[in-house]
Formats: C-alpha cells, sequence, structure tokens
C-alpha cells in the first residue's frame, strides 16, 4: 500500500508545519454504506483513488489504503455522509490522539467527530 502520514512513516504524526493536522487514518479500500469514499463525499479531487509510493518499496507505485486525512476535514466527513456509520473504516490504530484532544477542547462543535472515534476505536478508557 502507499505510504501514509504527513511524513509518510506508516502513521498519523503530529508535527508543527502540518496545518492541516492531518492525525485520522481512514482505511480508503473499505467501502461506506453509501458506497462514496472520502473524496466523494466530502468534494476534494479523487486522490483516494490514486497510486503513491508503494511503503514496502518506495521505487513502485501502490494504490492509497489507510491514509492520514485532516481531523477537521474527517468531521465535515461525517456529517455530510449522514453519521459516524455512514463512512470507511477507520485505522484505530495509526490514529494520533491530538485529534481527540482538539475535538474534547472543540466543545460540542466537533461532538459528532469526537463519538465517532471513541465508539469505532474503543476510546472509553482514555476519557
Amino acid at each position: 500500500m502507499a505510504l501514509t502520514g504527513y511524513t509518510r512513516e506508516g502513521k498519523c504524526v503530529d508535527q508543527y508545519d502540518d496545518l492541516g493536522s492531518h492525525h485520522i487514518c481512514i482505511n480508503l479500500a473499505s467501502i461506506a454504506s453509501t458506497g462514496m469514499n472520502f473524496c466523494e463525499v466530502t468534494g476534494q479531487s479523487d486522490w483516494c483513488s490514486s497510486s503513491m509510493e508503494c511503503h514496502e518499496d518506495r521505487s513502485l507505485m501502490c494504490p492509497v489504503e489507510n491514509w492520514c486525512v485532516c481531523q477537521w476535514a474527517f468531521a465535515s466527513y461525517i456529517e455530510k455522509a449522514g453519521g459516524c456509520d455512514k463512512i470507511q473504516d477507520i485505522n484505530c490504530s495509526a490514529v494520533n490522539m491530538e485529534a481527540v484532544k482538539a475535538y474534547r477542547n472543540s466543545g460540542e462543535k466537533y461532538a459528532d467527530a469526537l463519538d465517532c472515534l471513541v465508539s469505532r476505536c474503543s476510546l472509553e478508557s482514555f476519557e
């Protein structure tokens, strides 16, 4: 699969110059109940179906699979898709907890995004 993360290390890292806060890892190979991927729902160009450097061999191109997306775009994705149960799978082990902290500090505005991560990633013990 293509290498993910702002620094292309395979996980969502928190980096000072990552102004997009790419902290939520979505499995773009999964199928959402709506049949639409993250790019289609959020209105972005279709990089979700593209190929990038492979994780295993950077000289090859692989399809984008697990990918770190902006935590703010993730919140919009849930809203536009019609709820957490309508989105693609989340790769919980690669999600950066900075997103959870930011959602918690934002009050009700991002409550649905926080609730989605808590339920999908079994984060109750971290509250």
